[in-house]
């Protein structure tokens, strides 16, 4: 069974991004003084330049990819009054036009690089990552540098993402625990812009002034108030030189910048939210005012976070969830430049008793005073925070961006700072902090109370970064790894393969990586069409209760016991699958894999975690029941599937998953895993640093003699014979609709033209902002956050389909269509042209080389090649043939397969049937 996710601990709004191809090279800049070191922590190194960019270079040859990030001190809580929104809006308008580039974010698109940009509440940032190449970094850090003074922020460009940041305000609005959230913080956060939710308010998004959102640019986007890293594989000198080159043209501003200084006053009594709306499940959500980032009590509330909230040893967890009074519980920090959150939330079913369930969660939250937290659960809460740095660590990309956190705080270093903080915190500071400040009346979730003699907390207030950091002792940084050639001949020359006595197939890939990280990724296979008819409810029974517990450990200590190795687990199951995955270290490896041997082979069917867990699916397909994108997806492929219900591949409804999650007895999922569960039809990939003598003779020894008790037998999928049907599925009270649309094609990855129609459908839909469909639907008419196509062709038979979809409010439903039926008669009538045919090739290579680079995409990739019979060679062959398509070729193949009268739509939404 999959652990549990977090719902998101703070909202951040990004805006959709793409991947692309490389550029052509670009001359080295003259030579130009360069700055100083300032400092060197754990690998990062710190530059500035004089007109006052901070600048930090992490170098890292053990993967052959770049990323760029420019962070700016600046969030929603520097907006005015009437401006709220004005930088998540401003964050889109920089993928728009500059003085000297007329779309940022198609010409990121042709390059090939994988892009974001995000906004919260003190900062906003922007990122590329793509294969190392000196022409493409160089080309990045140009474009940085013009954006970052030279962007337009015109009117014209306002006209067409206004509307689309109203689509992704929509999108949002359909989410009932993200929207609680939005309205208890404003109810949390009298005066401090913290209570502001970062996407603003309607109508100040709709009306905004652009002369004050220009304003707001040039005050904020300089220099000054920036931080430019540059992580991954790299010549640093080189690239400092050009960063000196392209950055110190920009003057240093005259502007100041002043300090905000709007104090939360402290909480004198108990607030409360109630929030209506349609939906499919019951939520509580609570939070506490606390100190802020760079405050020495931090450290404390994750461990408070994780000893409330972790899942399945959290005591939120053990008296909500395992005793059925909700679904899902847990906890997290916010952690803000200025004084910030603590938070708990709790997902129940919608005929949960939601008054016992509250008094329980506030029971057990605020009891922390009466109950203090136990040596067991502080140590359990560090090892898990060391293992999330670990692995933060040992990645260039995710260390950039998190980088973006502590540089909106005060200081980069405070990252590195949580982190020895956590690990040193006493009991004693935690149930201190916990006393402080978790009480009824620092709560807002209810109503307030008067009392003669309040008990209230301290006031908080900022605390200097520079003080914090006073003691800081930087650690070694992270073990380099080895510089590897991840093109496909590559990954297979490294590659060894082997058969297992039981017919299991086993890609070993061993390689020096960074932090000494390790990825095994395997699949099971098994059952037949015949023997599987009347089991899916069994099958996902047992899906349900896998990896709950084994015959000598609960599900808390095998938890325990993961976490004490630092290792990210996975196992679940279906109809005729198991997954499991593992993410670890060379050192961990080999107990991880005794581990998972006895998760899977010892299983422990605990009556009690069963019933949590039908709980937990139950109230899924509850939630799915009111979800548009999940209920126009189920509408499809209920008509254009024919199979009869006790058939494997039928789809049910949502309301019979929920009957048939509930009928289905403990004794069914343990008669399905002893007949079906084995690996004699697996395939396992690992990837990373280790030994592949010692780790085969593992692997044979804990898996080669495991089998299944009834043959393996593909089941086929028949190709759908449906067309042109338009399905319409009512929802009430919903901001945003979906469509889903699928063109059925009688294709297999093999097919002469599976290259061409791959590419044809990247310019389609699949290139984001460089498509087609992005650049009439969101970009020109404004009327969706995201719209795309993409293509699937089956490895083993000839079933495949074109795929279509958008959000989009409800209102438009009409211009959506029409937009997307207008595109395809184009596309098909039209063709491409010889740009599109050679920027799709290079954005299609480029995504599939960077790619490559991730030990967990190689492991995944190794397994289902192992699966389909397959190495990397069938890629060389796909690419080479891709990179050999003319236009003509692409054409043909578009005019051959895509007739848009077949294409089937699904559309769910609230929709005014009468009009």
């Amino acid at each position: 069974m999959r652990p549990m996710k977090k719902i998101l601990p703070f909202r951040v709004l990004a805006l959709s991004a793409a991947v692309a191809a490389a550029t052509s090279a670009l001359a080295a800049p003259a030579a130009t003084p360069l700055p100083a070191q300032v400092r060197e922590v754990e690998g990062v190194h710190e530059y500035r330049l004089p007109n006052g960019l901070q600048v930090l270079l992490i170098p890292d040859a053990s993967k052959p990819t770049v990323t760029v990030n420019v962070t700016y001190r600046v969030g929603s809580r520097f907006e005015g009054y009437g401006e709220t929104g004005m930088a998540h809006l401003l964050e889109h308008l920089m993928f728009k036009s500059t003085k000297h580039i007329a779309q940022v974010s198609t010409e990121l698109a042709k390059r090939g690089m994988q892009f974001n940009g995000s906004t919260t509440a003190d900062r906003t940032n922007y990122f590329e990552t793509f294969p190392s190449d000196p022409a493409q970094l160089a080309w990045a850090l140009k474009t940085e540098a013009e954006r970052m003074t030279q962007a337009n922020v015109i009117k014209k460009d306002l006209d067409s993402e206004m509307t689309v940041v109203r689509n992704e305000m929509e999108m949002g609005e359909n989410n009932p625990f993200r929207i609680l959230m939005e309205k208890t913080n404003s109810a949390a956060f009298q005066w401090h812009a913290y209570g502001k939710d970062t996407i603003g308010a309607r109508s100040d998004v709709e009306n905004v002034n652009i002369p004050h959102l220009q304003a707001f640019y040039r005050k904020y986007y300089q220099p000054d108030n920036a931080t430019l890293i540059v992580a991954g594989s790299f010549d640093p000198a080189r690239v400092l030189g050009e960063i000196t080159h392209d950055f110190s043209a920009i003057p240093k501003p005259t502007r100041v910048i002043e300090p905000t200084y709007t104090v939360e006053p402290v909480q004198d009594g108990e607030r409360e939210v109630t929030l209506r709306r349609a939906g499919g499940e019951q939520d509580l959500y609570v939070t506490y005012h606390t100190p802020s980032i760079a405050s020495p009590d931090m450290p404390a509330f994750s461990i408070i976070a994780t000893a409330l909230g972790d899942t399945p040893t959290g005591r939120l967890h053990k008296r909500l969830v395992e005793t059925g009074k909700a679904t899902q519980a847990f906890a997290w920090e916010s952690r803000h430049t200025d004084p910030g959150q603590f938070n708990a939330g709790a997902v129940l079913k919608k005929d949960d008793d939601l008054a016992a369930a509250q008094k329980i969660f506030l029971d057990t939250i605020e009891g922390l005073k009466t109950e203090p937290i136990t040596a067991e659960e502080l140590k359990r809460a560090q090892l898990q925070v060391d293992k999330d740095y670990d692995q933060l660590l040992a990645n260039p990309q995710q260390l950039c961006l998190s980088l973006s956190e502590s540089i909106a705080g005060g200081d980069w270093r405070l990252l590195f700072l949580q982190r020895d903080r956590v690990d040193a915190v006493t009991l004693e500071q935690v149930n201190a902090v916990a006393s402080t400040w978790i009480k009824p009346s620092n709560r807002t979730l209810g109503r307030f109370i008067p009392t003669d003699a309040p008990d209230r907390t301290p006031l908080a207030t900022r605390t200097d970064p520079e003080a914090a950091l006073k003691d800081f002792k930087p650690r070694a940084a992270v073990s380099a790894g080895e510089t590897f050639d991840s093109t496909p001949a590559g990954l297979d020359r490294r590659t060894q393969l082997f058969t297992l006595p039981n017919g299991m197939k086993l890609a070993l890939l061993p390689k020096k990586s960074k932090g000494g990280t390790v990825e095994v990724r395997f699949d099971l296979h098994f059952g037949a069409l015949d023997t599987l008819r009347g089991k899916r409810g069994a099958a996902a029974a047992a899906g349900i209760i896998i990896g709950t517990g084994t015959e000598t450990k609960t599900r808390a200590q095998l938890s325990d016991a993961f976490s004490a190795l630092k290792t990210d687990w996975e196992l679940n199951g279906g109809s005729s699958w198991g997954h499991s995955s593992l993410t670890t270290r060379r050192d961990s490896l080999i107990p991880a894999l005794d581990l998972l041997a006895e998760a899977m082979r010892k299983p422990s069917f605990s009556p009690e975690e069963y019933e949590q867990g039908k709980r937990q699916t139950v109230q899924g397909f509850e939630q799915a029941g009111e979800d548009a994108s999940a209920v126009s997806g189920n509408a499809l492929a209920r008509a254009t599937e024919h199979y009869t219900i006790d058939d494997p591949r039928y789809t049910p409804t949502f309301a019979e998953s929920i009957a048939e999650t509930q009928s289905t007895k403990l004794d069914d999922a343990v008669a399905f895993y002893r007949t079906y569960w084995g690996a004699d039809h697996a395939d396992m990939a690992i990837v990373g640093d280790f030994d592949p003598v010692q780790v085969k003779a593992e692997v044979t020894r804990l898996f080669g003699d495991w089998k299944s008790s009834v043959p393996f037998v593909r089941i086929a999928n028949p190709l759908p014979d449906a067309a042109g049907l338009h399905l319409v599925t009512p929802l009430k009270d919903k901001a945003n609709a979906t469509v889903i649309a699928t063109l059925s094609l009688k294709m297999q990855d093999t097919d002469a033209d599976y290259p061409a129609l791959t590419l044809a459908a990247h310019v389609l839909g699949g290139g984001e902002f460089g498509s087609r469909l992005n650049a009439r639907i969101r970009q020109k008419d404004g009327l969706s956050y995201g719209v795309g196509a993409g293509l699937e062709a089956s490895p083993f038979e000839p079933v495949g389909a074109l795929q279509f979809y958008a959000i989009f409010a409800p209102q438009n439903r009409a211009k959506v269509q029409a937009d997307f039926d207008e595109v395809l008669a184009r596309f098909v009538k039209d063709g491409i042209t010889p740009t599109e045919l050679v920027e799709a090739k290079q954005a299609i290579l480029a995504e599939r080389a960077t790619a490559r680079t991730s030990d967990a995409a190689v492991a995944s990739g190794w397994m289902f090649k192992l699966d389909q019979g397959r190495t990397f060679a069938w890629t060389t062959d796909l690419e080479a043939r891709l990179s050999a398509l003319t236009v003509d070729q692409v054409d043909a193949a578009i005019r051959k397969w895509i007739v848009p009268a077949n294409a089937n739509w699904s559309i769910a939404g609230s929709f005014d049937e009468t009009k």
